[in-house]
């Protein structure tokens, strides 16, 4: 009896340890999006003010001045400094934000540093489970950038928005179900992971 105690303790102490591991890589990814995630939205941020900025300064100088070559580049350049003063605004309030998943990382901290019990293993898989439909939002309104910055850049390039609107929704529709189906797999083996540490203790 009591070394089946034991084995159970031993399987316990060997679950909250594979799930600091798992809840410490995750975090480290968690750093890693967030980063990659900022870069998007400078770029898409700049990139729609920029369009938008030119459309309507290049558009009033042709009423203004007439079809003549500066009256398209002095707003395409005005353009550019307001698309990158947009971006830059965009990058300093995401750091003054700053990372989202804070209390993840001190529980994590706390963790590592040892003693510790299946509540705080329980508590751990919740803050993770949190950090993950934060962390799914998050993606799918990475999919929404995505597909403007689709829309865009088929636009421009191919000069036919009805094509930039189509690739835009193609963009969206194939990340917004990337972001789910990962999801899903996520949360089911949440909740394989807290019932089979529910059943250890």
């Amino acid at each position: 009896m009591r070394k089946e105690g034991e084995e159970t303790g031993q399987r316990t102490d060997q679950m909250l340890d594979d799930i600091v591991r798992d809840a410490d890589e995750y975090y480290n990814s968690l750093g890693r999006k967030h980063v990659s995630e900022t870069r998007l939205d400078v770029a898409v941020v700049s990139l729609v003010v920029w369009f938008a900025s030119f459309a309507v300064l290049g558009l009033t100088s042709i009423l203004i001045f007439g079809y003549v070559i500066s009256s398209i580049v002095l707003p395409f350049l005005i353009a550019i400094v307001i698309g990158a003063a947009a971006g830059v605004a965009t990058y300093l309030i995401r750091r003054r934000r700053g990372f989202k998943f804070a209390e993840l990382g001190v529980l994590l901290k706390k963790m590592k540093q040892g003693g510790v019990s299946s509540e705080d293993g329980l508590h751990l898989m919740d803050a993770m489970h949190q950090a993950r439909l934060v962390a799914r939002k998050r993606k799918m309104d990475s999919a929404f950038e995505y597909g403007v910055l689709a829309f865009a850049l088929v636009a421009l390039i191919g000069r036919n928005a009805a094509i930039g609107a189509l690739a835009g929704v193609i963009v969206y529709l194939y990340f917004r179900f990337e972001a789910l189906r990962e999801f899903e797999k996520e949360e089911t083996r949440y909740e394989d992971s807290k019932k089979e540490l529910l059943q250890n203790l």
